[in-house]
């Protein structure tokens, strides 16, 4: 990693771009480290605004743990990919299957791992628009130490390992820590993608605990309630009127939508006018009235008489849907240390 933070400080670019690679760089989980020593030598890097293009898209990677040459790719694909027992193993000609693996993907070994481009890099920094990026895909991210590693280093959450027989976030970053379980670590830095969720560090016992949550939030956002429209702005804007600032309390809004009445500033405010208005039975769509009524009107005078708070993604209330509470406590039972 010294020489990619020794590469990118050599590169021509501005004072900006400096700025946002240094806090790019210092932020930068260990997998994505191992990940943009190999996609550098897939995809030229001349700039900085090469690099912090690359760096935004380093999930358009698949990363091979410890598979450093072609038998040890090989190895790891008849492992990983393809569930081969010890026993299997012993019989598979690995080096043979690693190179062929390596002609048909043409990825890039450095010591660390294979690194495979599986999704076309596309120019997503401009030059104009730093404020817009979000350091590639994370929902949480955790900085953690341990005997071997004091300093530290990030993980990016959530961590789909579990679904996979491949090593993620999680696994690669015990492994360099030299540790088999959590509590033997101890937990540095924690931070959310959502800036209302503060004081993280202080909110859990355990880093186990911590990323269990962590994870599932982000499962919760990428998958957002299967591609419902408006998700992550109703997540956000239920979260601003509960006055949400804790992990727990944003995965149970998370799973508990339904119990808000969320009308979004990018919705079509006359479709919207249609259904209220017949929900309502105030007029019928194919009649005389229907095909003269203004709907956004009626949408807007709709949102107000039903004390729809304003907020920054559009107009919000609670509704009378039960509210469940699986990952925090109640409100009138919960205890936020600030320790």
């Amino acid at each position: 990693m010294r020489d990619l933070n020794y590469m990118w400080r050599r590169l021509e670019g501005t004072e900006e771009e400096k700025a946002y690679l240094d806090k790019r760089f210092n932020e930068m989980s260990v997998k994505e480290q191992y990940v943009l020593e190999g996609a550098i030598q897939i995809i030229g890097i001349y700039t900085a605004a090469d690099m912090i293009n690359i760096t935004e898209q380093l999930s358009s990677f698949d990363f091979y743990y410890k598979a450093i040459d072609e038998k040890f790719l090989g190895e790891y694909v008849a492992k990983h990919k393809e569930d081969a027992s010890d026993e299997v193993l012993s019989f598979i000609n690995t080096e043979k299957l690693g190179t062929e693996y390596h002609e048909d993907f043409e990825g890039a070994f450095t010591d660390k791992g294979y690194t495979i481009e599986r999704n076309t890099i596309k120019q997503i920094y401009d030059g104009s628009n730093l404020d817009k990026l979000i350091g590639d895909d994370w929902t949480i991210k955790i900085k953690v130490g341990s005997k071997r590693y004091p300093e530290g280093l990030w993980i990016n959450l959530p961590d789909y390992g579990s679904f996979s027989l491949e090593p993620h976030e999680l696994d690669i970053a015990l492994d360099v820590l030299g540790i088999d379980k959590w509590d033997e670590g101890y937990l540095l830095d924690a931070k959310c993608v959502f800036p209302n969720i503060t004081e993280l560090k202080n909110q859990y016992d355990s880093i186990e605990e911590l990323a269990d949550n962590g994870n599932n939030l982000g499962y919760a956002c990428d998958e957002q309630d299967q591609g419902r429209d408006f998700f992550m702005e109703n997540l956000e804007s239920a979260m601003e009127i509960e006055g949400c600032t804790r992990l727990d309390f944003a995965l149970d809004i998370s799973q508990n939508l339904a119990c808000y009445d969320f009308v979004p500033k990018g919705a079509n405010f006359e479709k919207y006018g249609r259904i209220m208005a017949e929900k309502h039975g105030v007029v019928k769509p194919d009649s005389i009235l229907g095909e003269n009524f203004d709907y956004e009107k009626y949408a807007k005078v709709t949102i107000e008489k039903e004390e729809l708070e304003p907020c920054k993604h559009g107009y919000i209330k609670r509704n009378e849907e039960k509210f469940y509470y699986e990952f925090s406590k109640e409100p009138a039972n919960m205890e936020i240390s600030m320790e």
